[in-house]
C-alpha cells in the first residue's frame, strides 16, 4: 500500500516508507546536533555584537578644547598679542620719551606733535588736505614742516617730490627709500642742499630729512625737518619725535610713553 510521505511531498509503497521512516530516525540525532550548534553559533555572534555596541555607545567623547588660561599654562613663553596702536601708523613709536626742552602740543589743524617748547607755528593755504603748518625756531635756521600728502603710496610720493629737489643748486642725495620694517607706510628723502625752495639764499648748506607716511586715520601726510648742515643729528631728532608723537587731526591716540 502506498502512503504519502508530507516531508517529501511524494507518494511511497509500505517498504518504501518503512526505509524512508528508518532513514529518517538515524538521521535526527545528526540533525539536532547541527541545530543545537547552529544554536550556539548564533548565541557567541550575539553576544560579540553587543559587547561591541555596547563599547561603541560608551566611547568618551573627545575632550573639550583647552581654554585660554590653560593655554597660558601650557604654553608658559607665550604673551598675549599686541592690542595697541594700528601698526599701520608708522609714525608712532612705542616706548617714545619726549627729549629735554621738547612739549606735546595740539596744533589748530586739529593734529598733535611735539616740537622744541620755544617754537611757533606759522600757517598757510594747502591744495590738498589740512593747511601747510612750519613750526620754526627763534633764530630762523630750524623748521619742522607738517602738511598731508594727496599721493597714496608714501614711497612714490617721495620719488616726485625728489625730482623737484635734484633741482636745487647744491642739491646732494643721502638717502631715498622705504623706512625698515615699514613696508609701504613710510619712507624717507634725505639730502643736503644750498637752496631751498621757499626760503631766502642763508648762504649755508642745509640739511633735510622728508618723511612721509601713512597715519592711523589711512591719510598720508609729510614731516619734513630742515637746519643747518653741521647739525645733522638735531634734524633726526627732531623728525623722529615729531614722528613718534604726531597723531591725526580729531584723532584721540596714546602717548608713545605710555602716559
Amino acid at each position: 500500500m502506498k502512503v504519502y510521505d508530507r516531508e517529501r511531498q511524494d507518494w511511497a509503497d509500505g517498504r518504501r516508507e518503512h526505509d524512508l521512516r528508518t532513514d529518517r530516525d538515524l538521521d535526527l540525532p545528526r540533525q539536532r546536533r547541527v541545530v543545537q550548534r547552529g544554536g550556539m553559533v548564533l548565541a557567541a555572534v550575539g553576544m560579540c555584537f553587543g559587547v561591541w555596541a555596547f563599547g561603541w555607545k560608551d566611547e568618551p567623547e573627545p575632550p573639550p578644547p583647552p581654554t585660554a588660561s590653560e593655554q597660558e599654562q601650557q604654553q608658559p613663553g607665550t604673551e598675549p598679542s599686541d592690542t595697541g596702536p594700528d601698526p599701520s601708523d608708522t609714525a608712532t613709536v612705542a616706548g617714545a620719551a619726549l627729549p629735554d626742552g621738547y612739549e606735546e602740543v595740539r596744533d589748530e589743524e586739529e593734529f598733535r606733535i611735539a616740537v622744541p617748547a620755544d617754537w611757533t607755528p606759522k600757517h598757510s593755504a594747502s591744495q590738498y588736505g589740512i593747511s601747510v603748518v612750519n613750526y620754526s625756531s627763534p633764530d630762523g635756521l630750524r623748521r619742522l614742516q607738517i602738511f598731508q600728502v594727496k599721493e597714496f603710496g608714501p614711497y612714490d610720493s617721495l620719488v616726485i617730490a625728489q625730482e623737484e629737489a635734484t633741482k636745487l643748486d647744491g642739491y646732494e642725495r643721502i638717502e631715498l627709500g622705504p623706512l625698515e620694517g615699514a613696508s609701504d607706510a613710510a619712507a624717507e628723502h634725505e639730502y643736503r642742499a644750498s637752496e631751498i625752495a621757499g626760503e631766502s639764499d642763508s648762504g649755508t648748506v642745509r640739511h633735510v630729512i622728508d618723511r612721509r607716511f601713512r597715519a592711523a586715520d589711512d591719510n598720508r601726510y609729510a614731516l619734513v625737518a630742515y637746519g643747518p648742515d653741521n647739525q645733522d643729528s638735531a634734524e633726526r631728532e627732531l623728525i623722529d619725535t615729531a614722528a613718534a608723537w604726531f597723531c591725526p587731526p580729531a584723532m584721540t591716540c596714546p602717548a608713545p610713553d605710555g602716559s
